[in-house]
């Protein structure tokens, strides 16, 4: 009884949060609307990836090609509802978007399943390269077909999927956790140990893997869909190999095999360069300056990780002297940038300076903490109060 009452409690907490973020971008300005889903959205494709690159073991960095597959299935379906009278331009009925995702999710688990039962005898980078050709030819062929606006593009009715994404990403979450937590989630754990081991075991190690690809693919196809009705017009350009490699970012940088480590990671390099977006503009010689004092302030404190035998009473001591060696650096190099005629008194936007912090902070990240923020643990209630008592 308790089981089922936390389950429906949960469930019932997951819509309530999707419809107040829902109401929070209703009466907010378009913009801003567009960023709450857009967020959910690379949330959900980030934990669906780190299903099949974190918990399973395998490595794909063709997501994009799935969240294609479910974009413009929905754009082809609205497309025929649109032509037959059923919906109008004004906008698509809930009850019709909801149809659309169902069929996007199971047209891209489908092209999961394509693309996972040739692939079974594939890992590591051989199996990237397949995903990563997956989502090229299917970037080339959508570009090359009319019906499916070419180049150009296809238009499709909007439609207010704010609370509909953040639920898609709380069901995403859901399915992921408790998929470790069960007896189930051992045999896909195991086939990211070992591929061979877990077959000794009786692991059904082609099962796994296939379902890995479905499932992840699947919710890939159903954030695609969500997409289409929230933008009202999609192209290929939305699904280039950047959006591959992003995605696959903030896996790495949360933690493969974490699901809470793919949240915080997705959520942070989303709104990153959001943030930064509308931020003043710098001065240069500041920029170049902070620059040089990160750069001074990783290396120092890497040689300090790297020394053996490192203790916590030698450990501190090295910190603060890389603390202070970064700052030093940092004021010299720019004022030596001040004082260069072509340097000085120069200032950049924040926004042309977003990609080049975004890039920093991976790898600030990757080369103090290489596993990523959580590794492969997972962060909840239970074991922040249990760290904070301690």
């Amino acid at each position: 009884m308790k089981f089922w009452a936390v389950r429906f409690g949960s469930i019932g907490l997951a819509v309530l949060v999707s419809f107040g973020i829902g109401m929070i971008a209703q009466g907010s300005s378009g913009t801003v609307s567009r960023l709450l889903a857009l967020a959910g959205l690379y949330v959900t494709l980030a934990v669906s990836l780190n299903l099949i690159n974190g918990i399973t073991g395998q490595f794909s960095i063709g997501h994009a090609a799935f969240y294609q597959v479910g974009s413009y299935t929905a754009a082809f379906l609205a497309s025929i509802l649109l032509s037959r009278g059923v919906i109008s331009n004004l906008g698509t009925p809930i009850p019709w978007v909801l149809v659309a995702v169902a069929t996007s999710l199971v047209t891209a688990g489908i092209a999961g399943l394509f693309i996972g039962l040739p692939s079974l005898r594939l890992r590591g980078d051989y199996l990237a390269i397949v995903t990563l050709g997956f989502g090229e030819i299917l970037r080339i062929v959508i570009q090359n077909t009319p019906q499916l606006g070419g180049s150009y593009g296809i238009n499709s009715p909007k439609a207010f999927v704010v609370p509909y994404v953040w639920m898609l990403t709380f069901l995403c979450v859901g399915v992921c956790r408790n998929l470790l937590q069960t007896a189930h989630g051992l045999s896909f754990l195991s086939v990211r140990e070992d591929e061979v081991a877990s077959s000794a075991m009786g692991v059904n190690v082609t099962r796994v893997k296939v379902a890995a690809f479905v499932i992840g693919s699947a919710f890939a196809g159903a954030a695609g869909a969500l997409l289409t009705f929230n933008e009202g017009f999609i192209n290929v350009n939305s699904f280039t190999m950047d959006v591959s490699f992003i995605i696959l970012t903030m896996v790495v940088l949360g933690g493969t095999g974490s699901v809470t480590g793919s949240i915080v990671a997705a959520l942070t390099l989303f709104i990153l360069p959001e943030v930064l977006r509308d931020a003043p503009a710098m001065p240069l010689n500041a920029v170049l300056g902070t620059l040089a004092g990160i750069a001074l302030l990783v290396g120092t404190i890497r040689l300090a990780m790297d020394h053996k035998g490192l203790g916590r009473s030698i450990w501190m001591p090295k910190t603060y002297i890389g603390i202070g060696i970064a700052v030093a650096g940092g004021i010299v190099v720019s004022v030596l940038a001040n004082c260069l005629p072509a340097l000085a008194n120069r200032t950049i936007p924040s926004a042309e300076l977003r990609m080049v912090i975004f890039s920093a902070v991976l790898v600030i990240m990757m080369l103090l903490r290489p596993q990523g923020i959580f590794g492969v643990r997972e962060l909840g209630l239970k074991s922040f109060f249990r760290r904070a008592n301690a």
